[in-house]
């Protein structure tokens, strides 16, 4: 499934890069899929995407004019008509149509995410402030999953993604493979694998 993968660590680049990489390329399933990374060491965050090519969410990372916010978004969002015409007159750089708008919308609204429309995730890195905020929507149906290790903070769009860099997650969470078979699903933010949960 498209989407973005990452982690966010003090841990030195020739270190994370190739972890990243990995991750990138577990996520790519067909050939006609566009990838692409974009590192910021000095706020130590690594993130790729895998996309379908002429979608909603190709064409990332997103930048404003000064360059001091990157935004990574995969899914879609439902906007307000003339959202980036007002953004325009508001003197940002947005193209008329796809997501370049995002990214100052980000800067805008302080409620960011919470006014999109859809079914999303994304990482915002934000320079100015020194801040990496890692978003889905509302209802997670865009799903990111994350694990918290000593070394890194891990995301990814599918589990496995976090597993290949990280096998001693394969461990199954007897609580989720309980609540599996009991009600069809894990519940809470967990999942099937003991470290990994949803956000």
């Amino acid at each position: 499934m498209p989407g973005i993968v990452g982690l966010i660590t003090k841990m030195p680049r020739v270190w994370a890069e190739p972890q990243l990489r990995r991750m990138v390329e577990t996520l790519r399933h067909e050939s006609f899929y566009v990838t692409g990374t974009w590192i910021d060491e000095s706020l130590g965050v690594y993130v790729g995407w895998v996309e379908r090519e002429n979608s909603f969410s190709d064409g990332m990372p997103m930048r404003n004019e000064r360059d001091d916010v990157v935004l990574m978004f995969s899914g879609e969002d439902y906007p307000e008509p003339g959202i980036a015409r007002r953004l325009k007159e508001r003197g940002h750089e947005c193209e008329a149509e796809g997501p370049s708008y995002l990214v100052h919308l980000y800067e805008e609204n302080s409620c960011f995410p919470r006014n999109l429309n859809g079914r999303f995730h994304g990482l915002v890195a934000d320079r100015a402030r020194g801040l990496a905020i890692l978003f889905n929507d509302r209802y997670g149906m865009h799903r990111l999953y994350y694990h918290e290790s000593k070394e890194a903070f891990y995301f990814a769009a599918e589990a496995k993604a976090i597993l290949k860099v990280c096998p001693e997650l394969r461990t199954v969470n007897p609580r989720s493979l309980g609540e599996f078979v009991s009600c069809g699903c894990v519940l809470e933010n967990r999942t099937l694998f003991e470290g990994v949960h949803v956000l």
